[in-house]
């Protein structure tokens, strides 16, 4: 059964979308981030309207790549606010009261993907050169001082790409491509983990895992309740999709999340089972229309009918009870404006 959200294909064309006051982005529970349109927009999973927080902050240039912590309380993503001199990392609480760039040691970052913040906001983590690999995860930690230096987690890893982290629920991981190419899609692309302190590092799954692969990749790993959740295009039946894929917790078979969502891409679980993922076999235009799948995999919300959101990743959380109860997900009594935290001044800029 194919739900549809009708609010969507308004909401998204317009300048601004917010809740009415009362009624919350994310009123289930749950917030579901993304990019369209050079926006970047927050929504419940359970079709409340959507928030277009790139207008709600202040229009300023593109923003992009948006992932919020565990349990919602903060936004990391990339964007030209805050003083930044380009497009760099920046966070932002989830009532957008308060904002700043992302400085490791005092030096503003370019994004290459999607970044990884933590609950509490005080750790982010993002995929830069510098380090052993062409691209390593690196994380920075807030202080009195600032944001730290820069502290390599990937050291371990077998493969020269590692981009994309998705922290675990509990903070403690970070799952995420690791692959031979700077874009999953030329190959030879995996899943890999690695702790939030830089142990642990351990290929979990890749292409060789079943015969027969479609693509010589798998992509956009994130851990949820049924193990790691990601892309796959193993044969089903006499067809190859591109589609989602669990690898079940301490197994090494994977297992196809549902037949029905044959060309899906990005999934995010949620912690009650659901999917969130880009769905193109769901209607005639070939658009990544934004889905929360039910845990059975037989049914759907559709949140963007008839759009097409931004296949660079999609990040999805619990939702802050501050957020539900003060604000609504909207900016109130700022005109949109947010407050610097006086990124410019350790910048530079």
């Amino acid at each position: 059964m194919r739900n549809i959200a009708l609010f969507a294909a308004l909401a998204l064309t317009t300048a601004c979308v917010e809740a009415d006051k009362g009624e919350d982005a994310a009123a289930d529970g749950v917030v579901i981030t993304w990019t369209q349109g050079g926006h970047i927009w927050r929504s419940a999973a359970d079709g409340q309207p959507a928030e277009d927080l790139s207008a709600a902050l202040g229009l300023a240039g593109e923003d992009r790549w948006v992932a919020p912590s565990p349990g919602g309380a903060w936004l990391a993503f990339s964007g030209t606010r805050f003083g930044c001199a380009g497009e760099c990392l920046v966070r932002v609480s989830a009532d957008l009261s308060e904002g700043e760039a992302v400085l490791p040691g005092g030096v503003e970052v370019s994004l290459r993907g999607m970044p990884a913040i933590s609950a509490d906001g005080l750790s982010v983590v993002y995929a830069d050169g510098g380090g052993p690999h062409a691209v390593d995860l690196w994380r920075t930690d807030r202080t009195e001082a600032g944001w730290s230096a820069p502290v390599l987690l990937t050291a371990d890893s077998s493969f020269d790409h590692n981009n994309m982290p998705a922290l675990s629920a509990d903070g403690q991981r970070i799952s995420y491509d690791c692959g031979a190419n700077p874009y999953p899609e030329d190959g030879d692309n995996d899943a890999c983990v690695v702790n939030l302190d830089g142990t642990g590092w351990q290929r979990l799954v890749g292409p060789d895992a079943l015969p027969d692969a479609r693509y010589p990749y798998v992509q956009n790993p994130h851990e949820g309740p049924a193990g790691l959740y990601f892309e796959g295009s193993w044969p089903v039946n006499g067809d190859a999709p591109e589609t989602i894929w669990t690898l079940p917790t301490g197994s090494t078979v994977p297992v196809q999340f549902s037949a029905r969502y044959a060309n899906a891409v990005s999934p995010c679980p949620l912690a009650d089972g659901r999917v969130a993922m880009l769905w193109l076999g769901g209607n005639d235009a070939g658009v990544h229309e934004l889905i929360v799948a039910a845990a059975d995999g037989q049914s759907e919300l559709v949140l963007t009918p008839g759009l097409d959101v931004a296949d660079i990743g999609i990040g999805c959380a619990a939702a802050p009870a501050a957020a539900v109860e003060d604000t609504g997900g909207a900016v109130e009594d700022s005109g949109g404006e947010v407050e610097d935290s006086g990124a410019e001044e350790d910048s530079g800029a």
